[in-house]
């Protein structure tokens, strides 16, 4: 499997079990407010369903454009750009989904899952070093994730560089996903080196 090809798959794989819309909670507003804050809300709704409607019939750039609208009228922001991500990965268009990727990570540098998708981006459009250091921050701050492991193992092996910290990944792959969905290619890759 190809590098972008993993990243494309790692990008949906994530951002898919994520929850796409969660409740805003709004602090006490005066009637006028209230009002306009209905409004803003079902505008953002709006949006966000004939987004999600554009991108269920493969209409990537239009989804795009809803979403982006949803977002300038008010919407959840992780939310939104969850989708963003997911439709201009789909439609393979990696550095557009790289921007807005670091925009939310300028604003929002502790989103882990958010951050695991933009090394997966940076991976697809040949950008090693900064996926590598978005997968390393993942690592650190949840190295619990197997997948985070696996990733970091692909982008090192990808780089040709020594392979044993790629092999160290993979180990911890395994070790915390013995039966996961990327074990067979981890082991096989461990064995690949282990044979003379």
């Amino acid at each position: 499997m190809n590098l972008g090809k993993l990243s494309k798959c790692l990008i949906v794989a994530v951002l898919g079990h994520c929850p796409l819309i969660s409740a805003c909670g709004r602090a006490a507003l005066s009637p006028q407010h209230q009002q306009e804050a209905i409004r803003s809300d079902s505008s953002v709704k709006q949006l966000t369903a004939n987004g999600d409607a554009s991108a269920a019939i493969g209409d990537m750039t239009r989804a795009e454009q809803y979403y982006v609208s949803a977002l300038k009228a008010g919407g959840n922001e992780r939310a939104l750009v969850q989708r963003l991500l997911v439709v201009c990965a789909s439609d393979q268009r990696y550095p557009v989904a790289a921007n807005y990727a670091e925009q939310y990570l300028h604003r929002h540098p502790m989103d882990i899952e958010l951050k695991f998708a933009a090394g997966s981006i940076h991976a697809a459009i040949g950008e090693p070093h900064r996926a590598r250091e978005l997968f390393e921050s993942v690592v650190r701050d949840r190295p619990e994730w197997p997948e985070a492991h696996y990733a970091l193992a692909s982008l090192i092996r990808a780089q040709s560089e020594p392979l044993a910290l790629a092999d160290q990944h993979d180990l911890e792959y395994l070790k915390l996903s013995p039966h996961g969905p990327l074990a067979e290619t981890a082991r096989a890759r461990l064995s690949r080196r282990a044979t003379p």
